[in-house]
């Protein structure tokens, strides 16, 4: 009977030392809480926002002659995500971005004054990884016998979809006299868009093609931004950039080139929003 007893008393005392050793080994109700909390406030990329733009005899070929072109022809996007696609078209002829695969047919409507660009957009959601290359499928590039819409680009280039990832990216360019003012009726230098929207807290990787071969910033304090873009080595070559940057707080950012340009208008460019100033918006 004593030893039953003391069986019985061991049992009991290894039982309880395994109940104690499980609840110390379990993450306490607080921390397993403060990590779900951590977890759903981690943001997801929500819409994406990319803008070309379509410069008539703007980009220099190999063969020496200057041929109609999209600017960043070749652009980024994360598969799942629905795409916001502008094309910002300143020559007086129709333009596509075209591609089977992505249900992408975007024609772009020509300009109806010089200077001033026309405006075109549409959505599509890229749903598999992979490269899709695109077509201008309106005749464009006459000139030289419809040359850029045979080479990649030109009016031709490539949608990179890239895995789902909590990235964002944006597309800029630079021209000297490019975008026409009613205000004093002249043509000035500047950004093609001038305004975009990103996602706060969620990185953003910009690139800016510099036709302009003269230096131009973006400076925009408010999201610590100072970048310098080279200019181009000459007419029709553009200098390429891309630099990343992480927007913190919702809100409208004010941006602008604090290098001086626009010279021939004495600088008009520079202080004036939709040339060489700007916006960023910053959705939650």
């Amino acid at each position: 009977m004593r030893k039953l007893t003391l069986i019985l008393t061991s049992l009991s005392t290894l039982m309880l030392f395994g109940c104690g050793s499980n609840a110390t080994t379990s993450s306490p109700p607080s921390q397993n809480n403060t990590k779900m909390t951590s977890k759903s406030a981690t943001p997801k990329l929500k819409q994406q926002n990319i803008a070309l733009t379509v410069l008539p005899g703007g980009r220099l070929g190999p063969d020496g002659k200057m041929h109609d072109t999209f600017t960043t022809p070749n652009f980024t996007v994360v598969a799942g995500v629905p795409v916001k696609l502008s094309v910002y078209n300143y020559d007086s002829g129709k333009h596509s971005v075209t591609n089977g695969a992505l249900h992408l047919n975007l024609v772009a409507k020509g300009s109806t004054k010089n200077g001033v660009p026309a405006i075109t957009t549409a959505t599509f959601t890229p749903g598999k990884a992979g490269k899709y290359i695109w077509q201008c499928m309106e005749h464009c590039d006459g000139q030289n016998g419809g040359w850029s819409m045979t080479h990649l680009g030109y009016m031709r280039g490539t949608i990179n979809v890239v895995p789902y990832a909590n990235k964002q990216y944006i597309y800029m360019m630079i021209k000297d006299s490019l975008h026409y003012a009613t205000a004093d009726k002249k043509i000035h230098d500047s950004y093609s868009p001038t305004s975009f929207i990103v996602q706060a807290n969620i990185p953003v990787q910009a690139t800016v093609e510099n036709f302009d071969t003269g230096q131009h910033s973006f400076t925009d304090p408010g999201l610590n931004i100072n970048r310098v873009f080279r200019g181009g080595k000459k007419v029709g070559v553009p200098s390429l950039t891309t630099f990343t940057f992480t927007p913190k707080k919702a809100g409208t950012y004010s941006w602008r080139c604090i290098i001086p340009c626009d010279g021939q208008n004495k600088g008009w460019a520079m202080n004036h929003n939709g040339y060489m100033m700007g916006s960023v918006k910053v959705t939650p």
